[in-house]
């Protein structure tokens, strides 16, 4: 047996349900949170595009489309799934900043959303 494994024994008895109420969402927390989160979403959106791009082009999609006239190319692909990225991510991290504060003025209203936890 190693010096750092412990056996913990817990008897169901040491359950205790504790309920909490969640009154206030930090903004500046919420802002950050909400902008991280927006990143990956805009990172996973230019490569989701990237790939469909690769996957059309290797189906002949774009071949067809430059039969009808328009020439679709890899760089102005790019370019729109990065500024859909961007405004995603700026118009997200403001929808967290938003979003919190207005949890705040309802729960200061109606006192908060009551939230139940246990220790095991």
């Amino acid at each position: 047996m190693s010096i750092f494994s412990r056996n913990v024994r817990r008897s169901e008895s040491t359950v205790k349900p504790v309920n909490l109420k969640l009154v206030k969402i930090s903004f500046w927390s919420a802002v950050r949170f909400g902008f991280v989160i927006n990143i990956a979403i805009g990172i996973g959106l230019v490569i989701a595009v990237t790939l469909v791009y690769f996957v059309l082009s290797s189906l002949g999609a774009t071949a067809l489309l430059k039969d009808i006239g328009l020439d679709v190319t890899l760089p102005p692909v790019l370019a729109i799934a990065l500024s859909m990225a961007l405004f995603v991510i700026f118009v997200g991290t403001i929808l967290a900043g938003v979003w919190a504060a207005i949890f705040n003025i309802v729960a200061r209203i109606t006192g908060g959303v009551s939230v139940g936890f246990t220790n095991n």
